[in-house]
Parts: C-alpha cells; structure tokens; sequence
C-alpha cells in the first residue's frame, strides 16, 4: 500500500531535521541527508517497504550520531577570552567496540542499528580498538604496571577480542617486561625487610604472579633481589 507524502518541514527544534507527513499526518522526524538520500519530496506515492527503509536508516544515523557524541574531542570547561596558551589540551575520549554498542544497547537501539552504525564508524576509523588496546598498554604501564597476563586479561574484558589482544601483547618486550617486573618489585621488597627471607621471597613471588608477571620473569626478578 503506497503512501503520499503531503507535506515536509523544517523540525523546530532540530533545524538539521525535517519533519516528514504521510497522508496528512505526522510520521517522523529524519535527518535532512535521508530526505536528499531517498529522493523525497511533497506529492511522492511510497511503497511500505520504502517507509520501512527510512525508519530503518533514520535509526542507524541516530546511533552514529549518540556514538559520535561519546566519541568526539571535548574541552575542559574554559572562558573564550583565555590566552590560547593556557587553554587546557583537547583530549579524546576513546571507546573499544563493545563499550559502544552496550552504550546504544543501552540507549534502547536495535540489534541492526547497532552493528550497522559501528559497523560504519569501524570503516571510518572513529572506532579503532587495536589502537585502543596499545594507548591502554602504554597508559598502565606509566600509572599502574603490570605483566602482560593481566594486561591481556584487562584488555578483553575492555571488550577487545582475544586476537587483537594477543597481538598487541605481543608487540611489549621480554626485556621490557623484565625491566617494569624488577622496578616493581624492588620497591615492594621494602615492606618485606623484617620479614625471613623465605617468606619475603614467597609474598614477593605471590605479588608478581599477581600482577600478571610469567614464572620465568618472577624467578629471574627474585634472583635480581635475593
């Protein structure tokens, strides 16, 4: 059953949207692009199915744009007439492919709005969860270092598939890992000074595993320091 459409205006409230109606009546707000996009205009005879896809790309924008949103580069909160020096640095909030699609979940989009729109932002580049999980790496072992165990552990339950973890796992040194397993270690053996040297070696030992440190790495960093 074709529909006319009677009428198209400008949404008040979001000039970047039009309000479309069908035989007189109201039927949705979409976004200017879709109306260029499908060709509508007042007095046009649509099909259903038509109608349908409409409804369908109008959601699959919206998704993008909410993600976009979460995505996009935002400033600390600062007055215009601030010298551009002093102005703070723009930051990038970054989200792995499943942070966002549990975020539209959550906005109540469709299962096929969801994976078309990431599915488009993964094209574009605005989701990039390699780069995710190295910027995660580099980060944790500034703040909070640890082995590449409890790395890897960490970055899938960010939402970054097993594989991707694994590869850029791969990429931090042996040495490198030796190196920040010694550091931490070194300054967690002071708490230990009274203790026997059996059990500091044993707590020291317990400590590493923890922190995702492998054996060899723990029993070479325990020979460094006892």
């Amino acid at each position: 059953m074709k529909q006319k459409i009677t009428d198209i205006q400008i949404a008040p409230e979001l000039p970047s949207h039009q309000h479309l109606f069908l035989d007189g009546a109201p039927f949705v707000v979409i976004h200017a692009s879709l109306v260029e996009k499908f060709g509508l205009r007042i007095g046009l005879e649509i099909e259903a199915d038509t109608i349908k896809k409409i409804v369908a790309a109008d959601e699959v924008m919206r998704a993008k744009i909410y993600a976009l949103r979460l995505l996009r580069e935002e400033k600390d909160k600062t007055t215009t007439d601030e010298p551009e020096a002093s102005r703070p640095t723009v930051k990038r909030k970054t989200y792995t492919k499943s942070e966002i699609e549990r975020k539209l979940e959550r906005e109540g989009f469709s299962t096929d709005a969801i994976e078309t729109s990431v599915a488009e932002l993964i094209r574009s580049g605005h989701i990039r969860d390699r780069k995710y999980a190295e910027n995660w790496i580099v980060r944790r072992q500034k703040s909070n270092p640890r082995g590449k165990t409890l790395l890897k552990r960490e970055l899938v339950d960010k939402g970054i598939d097993r594989e991707t973890a694994e590869q850029v796992i791969a990429t931090v040194k042996t040495e490198d890992e030796t190196k920040v397993a010694l550091e931490i270690a070194q300054k967690r053996a002071k708490q230990y000074k009274r203790l026997p040297t059996h059990v500091a070696k044993r707590r020291l030992h317990g400590f590493l595993a923890r922190r995702g440190f492998g054996s060899d790495i723990v029993r070479h960093v325990l020979e460094q320091i006892f």
